[in-house]
């Protein structure tokens, strides 16, 4: 990701909105920057690219989850779904799904197998613009919320588009934080869809893009990354410039919590350094690897916490961190 060519565009000022939705924006951002800063980038920084490829998860009649709710959300945007996305593959669904299918030279069977999905991809390219697109020379604002999958866009202040996302698996969780977009790529890379919108998350190169495995959105399924539909990130690419803020909220754990020894590395490990120092029980740089000290640190909280004194975060100790 780090050797290839990206296009770049010409920054946009930044300025505070004076209405009242948008000073509420500014007061997220503001609160954000001072409570969970990023911690600086370190020496070394390592690759970080998204899967190119995963096999779907086929789905059965009842089967329930938020990739079937992504799944009726983009029936209904192409017309053959109707109803609120209940996240359930019941009847309805099955039928929407073999409509789909007839109309686009498949075999009925009412499964979202991988080339029904591709079809719908590219069903939702084909497909021309809807609603209004923002005001030119407006700024943007990009909300990533975790616990819901879901990104907001804001034109003016105000919410103008909400997109379904896929976001970083166990183990590899995407960062919260408030970052800016700082490069963008119209050029297409398997695995990785048809934009490039990168951010200046430290440690690794995290992105904005979107995905050839479109049935992955509504899940944890990137390296990291916030995944998009393609025909969503290319909408998405025309009104970003380098400097639009993104921020992610939320608990990047999802759907489960890790458990973290001594030895553990990664972002969990540096949420919780960077958690454990703003409330004054860590002193060290955020760095992502639980040493001695990290121990020291998590052993002091689970103390005054009345808690087992071992060095271990575990459930119980991610929920009394905030998470």
């Amino acid at each position: 990701m780090g050797g290839e060519k990206r296009g770049k565009i010409k920054n946009d000022s930044l300025t505070c909105p004076v209405i009242c939705m948008r000073r509420c924006i500014c007061l997220i951002i503001l609160s954000f920057l001072l409570l969970c800063r990023p911690a600086c980038t370190p020496a070394l920084v390592r690759a970080h690219e998204c899967g190119s490829y995963e096999q779907p998860r086929l789905t059965t009649p009842f089967h329930q989850g938020r990739d079937i709710a992504n799944l009726q959300q983009c029936l209904s945007s192409l017309g053959y779904f109707r109803g609120p996305a209940s996240g359930l593959y019941d009847e309805t669904t099955i039928q929407a799904v073999e409509r789909f299918q007839k109309d686009h030279g498949l075999p009925p069977t009412g499964v979202a197998d991988v080339s029904t999905w591709q079809s719908i991809s590219q069903a939702m390219l084909a497909r021309p613009d809807q609603g209004a697109p923002p005001s030119p020379g407006h700024d943007l604002f990009i909300l990533v919320d975790t616990r819901s999958l879901t990104m907001t866009v804001f034109s003016r202040g105000q919410p103008i588009r909400q997109y379904p996302v896929a976001l970083g698996k166990p183990g590899s969780e995407t960062p919260l934080g408030l970052w800016k977009i700082v490069d963008k790529s119209d050029e297409y890379v398997p695995g990785m869809g048809p934009r490039w919108m990168g951010l200046n998350i430290p440690k690794g190169t995290y992105g904005i893009h979107g995905t050839d495995s479109p049935w992955s959105i509504g899940t944890f399924a990137s390296a990291g990354c916030v995944r998009l539909h393609n025909a969503h990130v290319v909408e998405l690419y025309d009104w970003v410039s380098e400097g639009t803020p993104v921020l992610v909220l939320g608990n990047p754990f999802l759907p489960q919590y890790p458990v973290l020894y001594q030895g553990s590395c990664g972002t969990a490990v540096q949420e919780v350094q960077r958690t454990l120092k703003r409330l004054g029980y860590y002193n060290q740089k955020p760095d992502g690897i639980f040493g001695p000290q990290t121990a020291e640190a998590v052993e002091l909280f689970r103390k005054k916490h009345v808690l087992e004194e071992k060095p271990v975060v575990d459930e119980e100790l991610w929920r009394l961190l905030g998470f």
